[in-house]
């Protein structure tokens, strides 16, 4: 699949008579890979290699240049330094909104929202603003995101009727994705998406909702994995079967 995938992406990108053009397209998407490369090395913990491989992204423009801002400031921000990262977060944001890059701008209000605490309603909006009716699979994904931190901000502060809401349109956005990209990424974020939303309906005291939720996930491949669906339908269970 990954090499039929490749394929396809190379066969896109090439135009045999404009052979500097392709050159560009290939060197811009190269750029973009490397931005994710940096990513995997800042989740790794490895924050100086990840700086090392954005520095080689330094001359670049356009979508390349977002990204490559956007993942800079996440490896500043989980080495613990928000103050660099915020700037950096800010920039991806303006740059994505002005080129008309929905996905990455709602990925960068999400960012902030995240690093800026106390902002964090106003970037929440903008994020789904920037994302409003875009059909970029990034976009969908991170209004996922964005309803499931918005949600779970509430249920902190005990207002489970409202991050419900937030997470059953975080499912809805999660199961869009799903659609239009079969991936195991896509397959587990859609079911941690239901996996909040049966959390929320136990604290709601809606617990046969919850059961009937959490035994369809424990009936999937990514749910028989996961122990905090177990966890879950044994809390629900037990409270029914003390009432």
């Amino acid at each position: 699949m990954i090499e039929w995938e490749s394929n396809r992406l190379i066969l896109s990108l090439w135009d045999f008579d404009d052979p500097a053009g392709s050159r560009a397209r290939f060197e811009a998407v190269a750029a973009v890979v490397r931005t994710q490369i940096a990513r995997s090395h800042g989740l790794a913990g490895d924050f100086d290699q990840a700086h090392l491989v954005l520095d080689e992204t330094a001359d670049i423009e356009g979508e390349p240049r977002i990204r490559a801002l956007l993942e800079r400031g996440r490896v500043y921000r989980s080495a613990g330094d928000a103050e660099r990262a915020v700037p950096l977060f800010r920039e991806a944001f303006e740059l994505a909104q002005t080129q008309g890059l929905a996905g990455l701008a709602a990925d960068a209000a999400h960012m902030l929202a995240i690093a800026l605490p106390d902002e964090h309603l106003h970037w929440f909006l903008e994020g789904l603003g920037a994302a409003q009716e875009s059909d970029d699979p990034l976009a969908l994904s991170m209004t996922g995101a964005l309803q499931n931190n918005m949600g779970w901000r509430l249920a902190d502060e005990e207002e489970w009727e409202t991050a419900y809401s937030l997470f059953d349109w975080a499912v809805a956005a999660r199961a869009k994705v799903l659609e239009n990209l079969d991936s195991d990424a896509a397959r587990k974020s859609y079911h941690v998406a239901r996996w909040t939303r049966a959390r929320a309906a136990r604290a709601l005291g809606r617990r046969d909702e919850a059961l009937a939720e959490l035994r369809e996930l424990a009936a999937t491949d990514v749910g028989a994995a996961d122990p905090y669906v177990a966890e879950e339908i044994a809390a629900n269970e037990s409270y029914l079967e003390g009432e």
